[in-house]
């Protein structure tokens, strides 16, 4: 029963063996304390990779309460160009276009937020690339406004 009891703590608990002795025919289990991960990991909770973006956000994640968070967003977009009939097509590109730097700090809690920033193509498709760095650890999150320009007559 105790040994059931004990692989049950194993499990849930995150507990560590530390070491078995046998005394007097009897077998002493001594357990050490639950190893915990003390080390918050950074990370970007909004937007998500692969998402679709169009006008201002907010750009907010997770890091080690106190930590400073260098946020570096780019993109690049493809340079839109008009036929003879005046309709548009996909130019020339990709054409780098926005760089900018951002330093955060993160609460007690670990939150830290970029509260407006404008994600919106300059014409075509624009992706945007936005890479948090923090206590050498970077996550980056890569999202697109692939949204075409409408053409009026």
């Amino acid at each position: 029963m105790k040994a059931l009891i004990i692989l049950g703590c194993l499990f849930v608990g995150n507990l560590q063996v530390a070491d078995i002795k046998k005394t007097d025919n009897t077998k002493i289990l001594t357990v050490a304390k639950p190893v915990r991960n003390n080390i918050t990991p950074l990370s970007i909770t909004f937007p998500k990779n692969n998402q679709k973006v169009r006008g201002d956000y907010k750009i907010y994640g997770k890091a080690k309460a106190g930590a400073i968070v260098k946020l570096h967003v780019t993109s690049t977009y493809y340079k839109t160009a008009h036929d003879n009939q005046e309709r548009i097509f996909k130019g020339e590109g990709p054409i780098n276009r926005m760089n900018r730097k951002f330093t955060l700090t993160a609460d007690r809690n670990g939150n830290w937020i970029l509260n407006n920033i404008n994600l919106q193509n300059a014409g075509w498709e624009e992706s945007f690339t936005i890479k948090a760095t923090s206590d050498d650890r970077t996550v980056t999150v890569k999202v697109i406004d692939d949204k075409h320009p409408i053409n009026i007559d």
